[in-house]
């Protein structure tokens, strides 16, 4: 088994505060596991980083369907004292010195976990990627959803690209709520239906949006 999957979870906020929390950090935990490249492992694929004030339970871990559940130490009150970007640095910081703490515990290799942790400062914490891309039927364009993955949502936009590169298109999906169980539902798929046309379809088929760009190309 892989592990590929990495959250902080405020387990002792009241349930609104902690999805709130949850929400935030998430784009960071999401942006962190794009860069990430699974190592094997033991029977564990997820690391849930578990969020509290002092704790006797604090650097200690437990396991449970495939799942470690490691208590680290986090001061809330400092975090919402920062500014956005400190927020995101103190949560990517927390959770790379909770997993180089299980590495120790389970032999597990650093590396892999310093370049995804380094990559993402790198990138500024900006979660923007490519979902899915398809060439156009004569292959001479090319059509992607774009997500972008930050603290307030996530929003999903079809670029169309000729072969040069250059911008045809650039249209914006939806927007949905920072939640992977919400927009991962709603990414759904793209196809080209001729040279020209691409439509935008939900997980079941269904055509959302059509969009030809048969007039640009010609101008």
């Amino acid at each position: 088994m892989k592990l590929s999957e990495f959250s902080l979870w405020a387990f002792k906020l009241e349930l609104d505060l902690s999805r709130k929390f949850t929400l935030f950090s998430r784009c960071v935990c999401a942006h962190f596991e794009r860069l990430f490249d699974p190592i094997e492992t033991d029977g564990i694929y997820r690391v849930v980083v578990k969020l509290c004030g002092p704790d006797e339970r604090v650097g200690t871990y437990d396991i449970s369907s495939s799942v470690i559940k490691y208590y680290k130490e986090f001061d809330f009150v400092y975090f919402e004292s920062l500014n956005l970007i400190a927020k995101k640095k103190l949560l990517l910081d927390t959770l790379y010195d909770a997993l180089m703490s299980l590495c120790e515990m389970h032999g597990w290799p650093k590396a892999t976990f310093h370049e995804a942790y380094e990559m993402v400062i790198r990138e500024n914490f900006v979660n923007t990627y490519s979902i899915k891309r398809k060439l156009s039927r004569n292959k001479k364009l090319s059509a992607e959803l774009i997500g972008e993955h930050d603290e307030k949502a996530f929003d999903c936009s079809l670029v169309i690209k000729n072969s040069d590169s250059k911008v045809l298109l650039n249209e914006h999906l939806f927007s949905e709520e920072p939640d992977e169980f919400l927009f991962n539902s709603r990414v759904g798929d793209i196809n080209w239906i001729s040279k020209t046309t691409v439509v935008h379809q939900s997980k079941d088929k269904q055509e959302l949006a059509r969009f030809d760009i048969g007039d640009l190309i010609a101008n």
